[in-house]
């Protein structure tokens, strides 16, 4: 019988849950994980100089399995900052750098506000909030409009590229683990960690921040009395196997 409709008929369907979790020594065994070469992290170095370099330098590195495709042209309808531009340059041939969870705008969909210098460059998936910037500027201030008021991000356009691409890499990576943490857990957590060093963003959760491990990325924001959201991600399992027992995670699948 279907459960929904009450119908009688054939089973054409069946959705089989584990009960309890299998200990890991045996779902090593039933699902082996194979060791692959990694990204490295030497990306980092070149943060504090030149951030659309590391910014290159990681997404290269961290979609090299994504197949580059033929780029198709595009304009945007007005001049834009140099750091947008590479960033476009650098997602032309693999369409997943411009986001899954986020987004940026295609090129030719970067417009301006109505009665406004500022043009909408990136949004959020439901329509929490648009990023703005002045086109104009060479390395422009980064506002969030979507809320009571307009809010000013910590780090500039190039700075909230590299953030925005990090944050992309852990929600839509295959491999992700996803804990709610307090401060002094997620002290312990990261001290084998690499800080990227930037300041904290504004979203998903005020701040977010975020460490590296080659292969990995761990982003952590902070919800007030909701606590602070720890999520990381790979592209490869192997990298998220040594985290396995450091947390009791709410979701994990390294």
């Amino acid at each position: 019988m279907d459960p929904y409709t009450g119908e009688q008929g054939s089973l054409k369907f069946a959705e089989l849950t584990w009960g309890e979790r299998l200990p890991p020594g045996l779902l090593d065994k039933v699902r082996p994980t194979t060791t692959l070469p990694v990204p490295g992290i030497d990306w980092l170095d070149d943060v504090p100089q030149d951030l659309t370099r590391a910014l290159r330098s990681f997404l290269t590195a961290w979609y090299v399995d994504v197949p580059a495709l033929p780029a198709t042209p595009q304009q945007a309808a007005m001049k834009l900052p140099a750091p947008l531009l590479a960033f476009h340059n650098i997602a032309a041939s693999r369409e997943v750098i411009l986001g899954q969870q986020d987004f940026i705008e295609p090129l030719d969909g970067i417009e301006y506000l109505e009665d406004e210098p500022l043009v909408v460059f990136a949004a959020e998936n439901q329509g929490v909030w648009v990023a703005l910037i002045d086109p104009t500027d060479d390395d422009p201030v980064v506002w969030y409009d979507g809320g009571p008021e307009r809010l000013r991000e910590r780090e500039r356009l190039s700075g909230f590229l590299l953030q925005f691409a990090l944050n992309e890499a852990v929600s839509t990576s295959p491999f992700t683990g996803f804990a709610t943490v307090t401060t002094e857990v997620l002290d312990r957590f990261v001290e084998d960690l690499v800080p990227v060093p930037l300041q904290p963003m504004r979203v998903p959760g005020d701040p977010t921040r975020h460490w590296v491990a080659p292969g990995l990325v761990a982003m952590a924001a902070d919800y007030g009395e909701s606590g602070i959201w720890l999520s990381v991600g790979s592209r490869q399992r192997s990298a998220l196997g040594p985290l396995r027992s450091r947390l009791e995670w709410d979701q994990f699948n390294g």
